[in-house]
């Protein structure tokens, strides 16, 4: 037994809407973690059928199969089915992803007891459309028609999430801001020891709160005892002079970016690397101990892509980096880092841990940490970045409600501009990426994000873009040199909450 769904493909009139990548797709299990295994996309010889999307996991029981899929007027996302039951018999994709967004809606509506909201307001009412267009595919004469209903359905269901998930934020950042001011450490960004242009630096001084200072291994020392600090010796001073708090690190980061070349001769003897990354981390926190605020011990461990190790090995290396910082000095501060939060790799990586796992066997082995770290980077191709709309979003972050522990963004960011060819794969929000679609983007999720009483800063991912920029066109000062939308976007939303915000003004209902 395996999950079927059939693709129809667009109706001529429908162009633009429905399509999708299948190389994208993957299993998950009813935890909606995401599970190794096979999918295929086969032509089909039924009528108006484009192929059928098969995933098998070998896994016995229900399972969801999230796709990237082009949604009319709401980008080109990755979005999910409901658990299906698995049988020959396969299933309509266009209607089981607007199920599942239907039912996604009434699921956070009771969650964030938003039932109050009038049957005017937007949201109520494409979600509304949506479910009478849902009903009327599901009744359908035939699967183009129910394709072209369940399209549409989508479309309107989508929509209203993300005008859902918007007016939560509005009233909970109210809620937060509306009688005190935000703290002083909002909005960050990261910046490279590689550059060191004081324009740029007045810049961060004057808008900006915090820091981040990214310590790559395979930078800091490209041959093995030779060490280069001058670079970050730098920032850390400036940050220091101008009082701006350093998140620093990660100190450990099992990637291939991270690790020097030299490490691989020890890539497969993980005593050998313990004890070279344990040298290397007692350096670099002995020497800035008294400058940086918090650091990030880890990042993205749990991956498991580069130099893999065992689930208890991973532990102990998170241990070991959180001791070093505190035996430096006692009241430091630590934060764990999830790099891919939504979890795709464990469907091509059988060897990596899903995100919420890891995090829970760290704080179930007594490794104390400050913080989590979160990175929302969206619009690349490569795995765990390609685009989620606003509501997966929202729902991704409400996920670290229970664990009680301070959440600080550490990279968020989307590109200003569309690429080709592959670069789409990483898909599009409200359409192809642009400086006002990434200002746009920008500014709501900042306002999400903080309106979550659990998150205290965010963190964009890059200043200005160059050739080590964690997603490319993401920065906020083009290659040129030229402030892009959503840097004055995010400095008035920071300058904004310098103040209280009031209560919520809600719009006057007109009378009937």
């Amino acid at each position: 037994m395996s999950l079927s769904l059939e693709y129809f493909s667009p109706s001529v009139e429908d162009a633009g809407e429905g399509n999708l990548d299948a190389s994208s797709a993957y299993l998950m299990d009813k935890n909606l973690r995401a599970l190794p295994g096979k999918i295929d996309f086969r032509k089909s010889t039924k009528a108006g059928v484009n192929g059928i999307l098969r995933g098998d996991s070998g896994a016995a029981g229900a399972m969801a199969m999230t796709v990237q899929y082009d949604v009319a007027g709401r980008g080109l996302l990755m979005l999910q089915t409901c658990l299906l039951r698995q049988r020959d018999e396969p299933y309509n994709l266009s209607v089981e992803l607007a199920r599942h967004r239907i039912k996604m809606f009434l699921s956070k509506s009771e969650e964030w007891q938003m039932f109050d909201l009038s049957q005017e307001h937007p949201a109520v009412a494409n979600w509304e459309d949506a479910r009478q267009l849902l009903t009327r595919a599901l009744v359908a004469k035939n699967g183009c028609e129910a394709t072209r209903l369940a399209n549409k359905a989508l479309a309107k269901s989508v929509d209203a999430s993300e005008r859902l998930a918007t007016a939560h934020a509005q009233i909970l950042l109210h809620r937060r801001y509306g009688q005190r001011a935000a703290s002083t450490t909002t909005l960050g960004l990261r910046l490279w020891p590689s550059r060191f242009d004081q324009s740029v630096l007045d810049l961060v001084e004057r808008e900006f709160d915090v820091v981040s200072l990214p310590l790559i291994w395979r930078d800091m020392e490209p041959r093995q005892g030779e060490i280069d600090w001058r670079a970050t010796d730098r920032l850390m001073s400036w940050a220091e002079k101008c009082g701006k708090p350093v998140l620093a690190g990660p100190l450990l980061n099992l990637s291939e970016r991270w690790m020097p070349d030299w490490m691989q001769v020890w890539k497969h003897d993980y005593k050998a690397c313990r004890d070279l990354l344990y040298d290397h981390l007692h350096r670099v926190v002995d020497r800035y101990k008294n400058a940086v605020a918090i650091w990030n011990v880890g990042s993205g461990l749990n991956l498991n892509d580069y130099f893999s190790f065992t689930p208890q090995q991973l532990l102990d290396l998170t241990r070991m980096s959180v001791l070093a910082v505190r035996e430096a000095r006692r009241t430091a501060r630590c934060l764990l880092e999830l790099r891919e939060p939504f979890g795709e790799h464990g469907a091509i990586n059988k060897d990596s841990i899903a995100p919420r796992v890891f995090l829970e066997q760290v704080l179930q082995e007594g490794i104390r940490i400050d913080a989590i770290g979160v990175q929302l980077l969206f619009g690349d191709a490569r795995g765990g970045i390609q685009v989620r709309d606003l509501m997966q979003v929202s729902d991704l972050l409400d996920s670290f409600f229970l664990i009680e522990i301070p959440v600080v963004l550490t990279a968020i960011g989307v590109p200003s501009e569309q690429g080709q060819g592959e670069a789409l794969l990483g898909g599009q929000w409200m359409g192809a990426w642009s400086q006002e679609k990434q200002a746009m983007w920008a500014t709501r999720t900042f306002a999400m994000s903080l309106s979550k009483p659990f998150v205290d800063s965010v963190l964009w991912t890059d200043l200005y873009d160059h050739d080590g920029v964690a997603l490319k066109h993401s920065g906020l000062i083009s290659e040129k040199g030229k402030p892009k939308m959503a840097l004055s976007r995010l400095a008035a939303h920071r300058r904004t909450l310098r103040k209280p915000l009031g209560p919520l003004r809600l719009p006057v209902k007109a009378n009937t």
